[in-house]
């Protein structure tokens, strides 16, 4: 497993240029593998015929699926426990800051371990923390007890998905890794369709059993994972924990991959804590946020499959990547500013519908160029990097609403959906064709 994972690094790199500028071309470099009969649809079929693919979805899929419940599901728990959106959006965002600032370090001591072996604790330590929320919210604890323990509640699971990605080059041939990622991208818009969807059902009963739910989706991860062939930690020296040891990550394009997934994450962290309120605002249910975010990501695995439908069976240079990355990213935001001008349910999900389509295959592109930069001693590690800085804008996005909520209302806080994914998108594409 190892040695065919350390090809296909290798091999991935040699056919990446990294230099070269974004541009509208999909234009092979000199050591582009060959195209295949049949194109990616080929390439899919084959990559579902394989038992460890199969079986990594499914045990992926559990693991990820706690990470799309819980903001949602602690805005609601907090607000039923306090009374108070605010209160629940600084839980989602102590939740999504915790994640932030330990993903790297997790991502790094699972680089060390075998996989998925490495998971068990971090698995059972989610399942009892999510468990005493739940309880704590339902006896209507003070957020000054609720905020510490959603902070814990995500710096236990921080670079249990890292590592699943990790896991993927050691399941996957080389040539057919990028249509992983991109299917993966899917299966990920599929998590964001099931997650808050439950979170809103069983809201309806209790607030506080979304949250309890969670601790059933570590667990059922733990089981599933009996399933996978064991990867070895690839040799290398240790890395001490320190931010200085980050440093190697935020040069050349994997910084300007972490700026994008902090865009996407603030705006994210945005409509996620003042949909919600705004959906009150309108003259709905904060519920019906969970049948809305379904919409939202049943469009982005739409966007997904068509992104996937073009690959074409051979390696994609990285500027060509980026510069699609990029203009999916300024789409996303530019998208999202509608939210805070339309006043009916439809009209807002029209919306987010059509932001939607594009962030699927950003979150291909950006795992396909990662996997290509990182070093294969850090993978996790590197990963977990792009977890935590979605994480952190997620926070960022939910602490922003908690202050204008009572200030600038929904419909003012959701106005800056879209502002940072734009400012990155332009601002990106403009140093990185200065550099080439």
């Amino acid at each position: 497993m190892a040695g065919r994972e350390d090809a296909a690094r290798d091999e991935a790199r040699g056919a990446s240029g990294g230099t070269s500028a974004p541009g509208p071309e999909d234009v092979p470099g000199p050591d582009a593998a060959p195209l295949q009969p049949g194109g990616s649809w080929r390439a899919q079929r084959e990559l579902w015929g394989e038992a460890g693919w199969r079986r990594w979805v499914v045990a992926s899929a559990f693991a990820r699926l706690g990470g799309t419940m819980a903001p949602f599901a602690l805005l609601l728990a907090g607000e039923q426990a306090t009374g108070a959106f605010s209160q629940g959006a600084w839980m989602a965002s102590g939740y999504a800051m915790g994640m932030a600032a330990a993903a790297p370090f997790r991502g790094r001591t699972l680089d060390r371990r075998r996989l998925p072996g490495g998971l068990r604790n971090p698995l059972l330590t989610q399942a009892t923390v999510f468990l005493a929320l739940a309880l704590a919210c339902h006896l209507k604890a003070s957020l000054w007890l609720l905020l510490p323990l959603s902070v814990v509640g995500g710096v236990v699971p921080a670079g249990v998905v890292a590592a699943y990605r990790a896991l993927l080059p050691a399941l996957v041939p080389r040539a057919r890794l990028e249509a992983a990622f991109a299917i993966d991208a899917v299966l990920m818009e599929v998590q964001w369709i099931l997650g808050p969807s439950l979170v809103g059902m069983l809201a309806l009963a209790d607030a506080t059993l979304g949250v309890g739910a969670i601790a059933l989706t570590g667990l059922s991860a733990l089981a599933l994972n009996l399933l996978l062939p064991d990867r070895e930690p690839v040799p290398g020296p240790p890395v001490a924990a320190t931010l200085a040891s980050l440093a190697p990550f935020f040069r050349g394009l994997p910084r300007l991959l972490y700026l994008s997934s902090l865009a996407v994450g603030v705006s994210w962290g945005v409509v996620d804590a003042a949909l919600p309120p705004r959906l009150v605002q309108v003259g709905s249910r904060p519920e019906a946020w969970g049948g809305l975010t379904a919409l939202l990501s049943a469009a982005s695995a739409v966007g997904g499959l068509l992104y996937t439908s073009t690959l074409k069976g051979r390696v994609t240079r990285d500027g060509v990547i980026l510069g699609r990355c990029l203009l999916f990213l300024a789409l996303w935001g530019v998208l999202l500013v509608p939210l805070g001008l339309v006043a009916n349910l439809w009209a807002l999900g029209a919306a987010l519908a059509a932001a939607g389509l594009f962030l699927a295959p950003q979150s291909a592109m950006q795992a396909t160029l990662l996997q290509r930069q990182l070093p294969d001693s850090r993978q996790a590690e590197g990963f977990a990097l792009s977890n935590a800085s979605f994480a952190l804008g997620l926070g960022l996005g939910s602490g922003l609403v908690a202050v204008l909520l009572d200030t600038a209302g929904p419909h003012g806080a959701l106005l800056t959906a879209g502002v940072l994914p734009v400012l990155v998108a332009v601002g990106g594409a403009l140093v990185w064709r200065s550099r080439v």
